[in-house]
């Protein structure tokens, strides 16, 4: 059985984790983490340099990785979607009503800070020797994780390593990452949850079906090729359920810089479709579509190098990789083809 000073840290560093996120850093906060192995170094320790933090903070996720489950399980990149409302009932059961500044409930900060809450119910319940309240954190602790925390965050956090100029924020992403990950595996092996008493309704677990895309949102993958048009073709790019991985407004810019293209900086969609029309015209679509399949690929060798170092993630991982598998097939046909047109129109 976990000590009761291993729990009390791990619940600390929830808790500062989910603040990280939530909240542009503050002198207090640097302070803290330059107590903590592995975050301090990263820390800044002036005013000037907490003030290019904050400029940090609002660059990643203000405008490139936005930490809303939602966006990366749900096809309508929309917030408040079902996977906010799925969190929100978590949180409604286990009785996590702290209030954030955040756009939806599903924030990565507020599913930090509701391990942080059942982590605390855990300490009080070994404290008290109460069997059945510490069975029931225990279980909501492995439902906030598999049902939530580690069906997209690894993906999430993989872009906030890309996008971060500073340490700071890559040494974080890693840091919940691998937190997220090692505490899987430990619930993994928990009891079921068991009522405490008849006000509190036992959740359905019954694991979920993965549910697949509509044809329509699927047309670039899959289907007839004539059906396969730009605006289907960026579609799928973006979405990060269909392709894969989260395809940010950095990664679309360093896809242009690599064509010696500027993007200008705007929504993701007109980004990519913007990107797709200038190579077009400088019959750069071949390339594109390369460094697009290479993209993918280093995504998917990320991902699959996660699962050997933490097998328990295993069935949250095959739904990614299986769709950065259709996404570089789905460029590697598009070149294909592209190459075929220009051949028929050169003769």
């Amino acid at each position: 059985m976990e000590s009761g000073e291993l729990l009390e840290a791990r619940q600390t560093l929830y808790k500062l984790l989910a603040r990280l996120y939530l909240y542009p850093p503050e002198l207090s906060t640097l302070a803290t983490l330059q107590t903590i192995p592995g975050l301090g170094d990263a820390a800044p320790e002036t005013i000037d340099g907490l003030e290019q933090l904050q400029v940090e903070y609002e660059y990643i996720f203000g405008r490139n990785a936005y930490p809303y489950e939602s966006l990366y399980v749900d096809h309508d990149l929309m917030l408040n979607t079902a996977a906010a409302n799925r969190f929100a009932q978590l949180c409604q059961d286990c009785g996590f009503a702290e209030e954030s500044p955040v756009g939806a409930p599903d924030h990565l900060g507020r599913q930090l800070g509701l391990m942080a809450y059942l982590l605390a119910i855990e300490i009080s319940a070994l404290r008290e020797q109460n069997p059945a309240l510490l069975t029931w954190a225990r279980a909501h602790q492995h439902r906030c994780l598999s049902d939530h925390l580690a069906h997209w965050a690894p993906v999430f956090l993989g872009v906030v390593e890309r996008v971060a100029n500073h340490p700071l924020y890559r040494t974080v992403a890693q840091v919940t990452l691998e937190l997220i990950l090692n505490d899987l595996k430990r619930s993994a092996s928990l009891p079921l949850w068991i009522p405490l008493d008849e006000r509190r309704v036992a959740p359905d677990l019954t694991p979920s079906p993965v549910q697949d895309e509509d044809a329509g949102a699927l047309s670039a993958h899959t289907g007839d090729d004539s059906a396969r048009d730009l605006n289907q073709i960026v579609r799928s790019l973006i979405i990060p359920n269909i392709a894969g991985m989260f395809i940010s407004r950095y990664d679309i810019s360093m896809l242009g810089h690599r064509l010696r293209i500027k993007a200008p900086i705007r929504e993701r969609k007109q980004m990519m479709r913007d990107l797709f029309d200038v190579a077009a015209r400088f019959d750069l679509v071949p390339t594109l579509l390369d460094h697009l399949d290479e993209l993918f690929a280093t995504e998917f060798w990320r991902l699959a190098v996660l699962t050997e170092r933490y097998p328990a993630w295993t069935a949250h991982a095959r739904h990614w990789l299986f769709r950065l598998e259709q996404s570089r097939e789905m460029v590697r046909d598009l070149r294909a083809q592209y190459l075929t047109y220009q051949m028929q129109e050169s003769q």
